[in-house]
């Protein structure tokens, strides 16, 4: 049986049809009423206190990497075999739902086909997906996925419409039919030309879109891979009180990493630096959120 889709399960579409085959689950004008007037039904109105046996589990978890990988597309494969999963470590059958939320999901198969279906222990549960993916191009596949919601939009601290960069690595291939082999990212600067395509999404509050689908007795599970935009929504998150929703959360952070295809060269694609993604992954950590490093 699939979750309830939550308070606020049907959707107005501001951003052009969606075709019918995916169940959607953003209504922006309720959320937006929401956002403005404040929650008077939810437990999370204020920032929450995280428990202490949350902490307790934090300081078993495998240890953050503190230098720089130098080829990080291998770190993961090795750190993935070290992480220590929270169902590894404690009982979660008492639980009412299990979701996978993953953030920035690209195509089925990036992480949740790959990944978290074979790999991530679930206890013999049944975990519903949450597909946050605004990239037209991967949207299709996910009307054949069974036990997966796609929800079409980009995850941003507010409903508002944002401005899109298709973003290719260097020296990275693309086909004809290729266009969403990049990567979208928001476009912070209003100077010059693009490099890539340009266009406009939807973007809507996921701190409150997590609070009107998820309760404290769920379980819940997020990646969250955004091209440099959680260092805005791990903010809201602690802002509304969402991030106590969460059980365990997979993270990428974006910085300035050595190339791939350019030894010797960083990307210039992101300004942050390793050293501010270790101290967001340590300030998680202090803060009782069990956060794993995804490269």
């Amino acid at each position: 049986m699939e979750p309830v889709a939550g308070k606020h399960s049907s959707l107005r579409n501001e951003c052009g049809s969606v075709n019918d085959q995916f169940h959607s689950v953003v209504n922006f004008e309720k959320l937006d009423s929401d956002y403005s007037n404040g929650y008077s039904d939810g437990d999370y109105n204020e920032k929450c206190s995280i428990p202490g046996y949350k902490k307790d589990l934090v300081r078993n978890a495998e240890p953050l990497i503190l230098e720089e990988p130098l080829k990080p597309w291998l770190t993961l494969k090795r750190n993935v075999k070290n992480i220590k999963y929270l169902p590894s470590m404690v009982d979660i059958s008492f639980k009412n739902r299990y979701l996978y939320v993953d953030v920035g999901a690209r195509s089925y198969g990036s992480s949740i086909g790959s990944w978290f279906r074979k790999q991530y222990p679930k206890q013999n549960k049944t975990f519903h997906v949450y597909a946050i993916e605004a990239d037209k191009t991967f949207h299709q596949e996910y009307g054949l996925k069974k036990g997966v919601t796609l929800v079409p939009y980009a995850a941003w601290v507010k409903n508002e419409t944002l401005t899109f960069e298709i973003h290719r690595d260097p020296g990275e291939h693309v086909e004809v039919k290729g266009r969403g082999m990049g990567r979208i990212q928001p476009l912070r600067s209003s100077a010059g030309g693009f490099d890539g395509e340009v266009e406009k999404i939807q973007g809507f509050d996921f701190a409150d879109w997590l609070k009107s689908m998820v309760s404290k007795n769920d379980f819940v599970v997020m990646k969250m891979d955004v091209e440099g935009t959680e260092f805005d929504l791990i903010p809201r998150l602690f802002e509304t009180g969402a991030i106590c929703l969460i059980d365990e959360v997979f993270l990428e952070c974006h910085y300035n990493r050595w190339q791939r295809c350019c030894p010797g060269k960083r990307s210039t694609k992101y300004e942050k630096t390793y050293q501010q993604c270790l101290e967001l992954f340590s300030s998680l950590r202090q803060s009782g959120v069990l956060v794993h490093q995804w490269f």
